[in-house]
């Protein structure tokens, strides 16, 4: 089933507390984006058969979860 775009969006009320600070918030924002931030995370890898394999590079993951976090605690609620 596809999601329709409204499923999509995070409710305005939970990116308020998320900005406020609420560790709740916060993680279902998280939680939200985490299939996204992971695949923006894959690096491809050549073995040694010529085949080519994706891996997750955590230390971008890590660096992309840092910066929504700062953003989050940016946002300034109307």
């Amino acid at each position: 089933m596809r999601k329709t775009k409204q499923e999509k969006l995070i409710e305005y009320e939970i990116v308020k507390r998320a900005s406020e600070g609420d560790v709740d918030a916060i993680n279902l924002v998280f939680a939200h984006y985490e299939s996204y931030i992971r695949k923006l995370s894959l690096r491809p890898y050549t073995d040694e058969f010529g085949m080519t394999q994706f891996f997750v590079d955590y230390e971008l993951k890590n660096r992309l979860e840092t910066k929504l976090l700062e953003k989050i605690l940016d946002f300034e609620a109307v």
